[in-house]
């Protein structure tokens, strides 16, 4: 039995959502991790010592206020701290990381999973299945992961609705506020999706004027 159009958008729909989710805590974390270490940074380590050596430097020796040896002590890694802080602050590596990595999901899922029932349940070809706004994830996917996140003029050119965001020769910045226009662009062509296959012409609401979507299906009750 073929599955029902709305069932394969709303199911798109909630795993935009888990991203928006995934997505908003990582930030959460992020910011966690640079308020610990920024707070830590004058607590943990503290001037011992102070001398010039023979070539006239200043040297200072540090020491930390915790130990080592003690087993909830956790080791992770060595890093400077300023590197510590610049990876986790808003628009850092760790930040650009995560989201490029929605991006590059939010469309694979799409085309690999979503597309291909959407057409099977409208009875079109997949090529007749068609979003602006996948079109340009489809453009970032590939800037991603072919040319190293940066930009260049003729896959900006590419982009319908995204292309404002992005500066040509550039790494792509995936800011916040990017993340957020992503995100709603994505819900629209869900919007749109939808009033296409119910045929509404003279919707009281217009896809580009969506900020969020769901789905709600009333069944009706059995009779006894």
């Amino acid at each position: 039995m073929t599955e029902a159009f709305d069932d394969v958008v709303k199911q798109y729909i909630d795993f935009v959502n888990q991203q928006v989710g995934a997505y908003m805590d990582a930030l959460a974390g992020f910011a966690g991790h640079y308020a610990r270490v920024e707070r830590q940074v004058h607590r943990v380590n503290r001037p011992v010592r102070a001398e010039i050596d023979d070539a006239g430097r200043q040297v200072v020796v540090w020491a930390s206020y915790e130990d080592p040896t003690k087993p909830n002590v956790i080791h992770n890694r060595i890093i400077r701290v300023e590197d510590y802080l610049a990876v986790n602050a808003p628009g850092g590596s760790n930040e650009q990381q995560h989201a490029r990595a929605i991006v590059v999901f939010l469309f694979t899922y799409w085309e690999a999973e979503i597309r291909p029932r959407l057409a099977k349940a409208k009875g079109v070809p997949i090529h007749e299945v068609r979003c602006d706004a996948m079109g340009d994830l489809r453009v970032l996917r590939n800037v991603i992961l072919h040319a190293k996140s940066v930009m260049r003029s003729d896959k900006q050119a590419e982009l319908k609705q995204l292309g404002g965001l992005f500066a040509i020769d550039e790494p792509v910045a995936l800011s916040y506020e990017n993340m957020h226009k992503i995100f709603v662009a994505v819900k629209q062509d869900c919007g749109k999706l939808m009033l296409d296959w119910l045929g509404v012409e003279d919707a009281p609401i217009q896809p580009e004027e969506i900020a969020d979507i769901s789905i709600q299906k009333h069944h009706r009750p059995t009779q006894a």
